[in-house]
């Protein structure tokens, strides 16, 4: 069977700006407006018009603009729902119809409690009260609107009725009857299982005609907002409210942007521009005010690093593939450029120093990876977690013009004569040594048999160091790999000086194999 396009109702103009210190006044709201129509949300709550004249200023403003731009032919000004919130009474419902009345597709959304709890408690009003009142207001909103327009209402605290469900199923009944066409079922605060609460949604989806939109509106009290509306929409919900970086009171609303990723990734037809949701949470963020959690699903800073050793090679053994070992989407997907971030603390691997250091853009054997990993992990427990550069000065240190038994110091070319004098150190000792060669490295391999240490040469490249080490860029970069007693190493010699870079691998490599 096919399923449904998810139709994503975007509520952080009203119950996300509401929980702000500091909610934004009017042009700010057309901001984030603007920014909700770019990632494609096909209804958005501009406010709660009978709040505040400001609030309704902002409601209408934001109404005629949507108009505005749908007369310039702007597609998403003319498909989007603009909806105010209004309480079950007539004036609150006259004040959101005289806001967003501009709006081509304007719509009331009108609500009243219904659990046992909050009748009693909190309206002190019986069920029949209750009743009456949400017919009376889905009634008069209908009235206003005249066709042009929809009614929607919303059963609150209804994620508080598992123990009058029949009474609630009954009043939503009448409210349908009355011309809602959509009915949101609020989990108003958090307090159970996402289960219970689908299941809930599941009974009103099965009760109520066909042709009614059934929505979810989740609060995060428990951290299950998301969960809870990802499995209603495959028990029937296809109206899904969220909020832009789960702004919203309390522990805030469901994330839009994780139920959208969750909805992709279980094949639904989602219509939103998801390339557009990190720019989108970043810019929220600023608006608002209110920080990303670093651990933040999909757009958090720590969302995408690996520091376990495991986690960190599975990383990099499906590094460019769509799917990773240990990330749930590509990032590029939600228009972030960083897939998978390998820093290294005392619990990598080899794999860290690896990806680390060829980030840089040098290359280097999972061996040598292996043998800078104890060095790493000691400077890690003492230091902490390791920057990158901190992970590439220690790769400078152990892996180029690297000292040992010998010191290079210098190289005197006497080229009418073939002849090389070298000046060195040998165990702290200062020598000097003139060979007759054809060039340099011959000259050098000479050296080394001449003083006790000789080696084989294997393979020799010419390289200028990577621009993206910031010290040495620019430099030249010699790499000489060298053998000796069936131990295999690579010199690395970096120098302004191409003759001195070629010496100083050289040199690298033997201290390697012989220290």
């Amino acid at each position: 069977m096919e399923q449904p396009i998810p139709f994503f109702y975007d509520v952080t103009l009203r119950d996300g700006n509401q929980a702000l210190a500091k909610p934004w006044n009017n042009a700010e709201k057309e901001k984030v407006f603007l920014r909700l129509l770019k990632l494609g949300v096909q209804g958005v709550e501009v406010g709660f018009a009978a709040a505040s004249d400001m609030d309704f200023e902002s409601c209408k403003g934001i109404a005629q603009l949507t108009a505005s731009m749908a007369e310039k032919g702007d597609v998403a000004a003319q498909n989007v729902v603009v909806a105010s919130l209004a309480r079950a009474n007539k004036v609150d419902i006259q004040r959101a119809f005289e806001a967003i009345q501009y709006a081509p597709k304007p719509r009331i959304h009108t609500f009243i409690a219904v659990s046992k709890f909050s009748m009693e408690h909190v309206l002190k009003m019986s069920p029949e009260q209750v009743r009456e009142k949400a017919v009376e207001s889905v009634t008069f909103a209908k009235s206003l609107l005249q066709g042009r327009g929809d009614v929607q209402f919303s059963a609150e605290h209804f994620g508080d009725s598992l123990d009058n469900m029949e009474f609630v199923i009954s009043l939503l009944k009448e409210v349908v009857d009355a011309g809602a066409t959509t009915i949101n079922l609020p989990n108003t605060v958090e307090r159970y299982r996402p289960m219970l609460y689908v299941e809930q949604v599941r009974q009103v989806v099965e009760a109520l005609p066909k042709h009614v939109t059934i929505a979810v509106h989740c609060h995060n009290d428990l951290g299950m907002a998301t969960a809870a509306t990802v499995e209603s929409y495959f028990v029937g919900a296809t109206q899904l409210e969220v909020a832009l970086n789960g702004l919203g009171e309390r522990c805030g609303n469901t994330n839009a942007y994780e139920v959208a990723v969750a909805l992709y990734n279980s094949g639904a037809p989602v219509q939103l521009n998801l390339d557009k949701i990190y720019e989108t949470a970043l810019l929220v963020s600023q608006w608002s005010g209110v920080n990303i959690y670093s651990r933040a699903p999909l757009i958090g800073t720590e969302a995408i690093v690996h520091r376990s050793g495991i986690h960190q090679d599975g990383a990099s053994k499906t590094k460019g593939m769509k799917k990773g070992a240990y990330r749930p989407i590509d990032y590029a997907l939600i228009g972030r450029d960083e897939n998978d971030s390998i820093s290294f603390t005392s619990q990598s691997g080899r794999t860290a120093v690896y990806e680390i250091i060829s980030a840089f853009g040098y290359r280097l054997s999972l061996e040598e990876a292996q043998e800078l990993q104890p060095i790493l992990k000691d400077l890690s427990e003492k230091e902490g977690e390791l920057s990158a550069e901190r992970v590439l000065d220690v790769f400078r240190n152990e892996r180029c013009n690297v000292n040992g038994p010998l010191i290079f110091n210098n190289v005197e070319v006497l080229p009418g004569e073939n002849r090389f004098i070298f000046y060195f150190k040998k165990e702290s000792e200062a020598m000097v040594k003139s060979i007759t060669a054809e060039g340099p490295i011959e000259a050098c391999l000479m050296l080394m048999q001449s003083i006790g240490m000789p080696v084989e040469l294997v393979k020799y490249r010419q390289l200028v160091v990577p621009d993206s080490d910031p010290l040495w860029k620019g430099r030249g970069l010699s790499r000489i790999i060298l053998k000796a007693a069936n131990k295999t190493v690579e010199g690395r010699g970096v120098s302004s000086d191409t003759l001195k870079a070629n010496m100083r691998a050289l040199f690298s490599g033997v201290n390697l194999l012989y220290r």
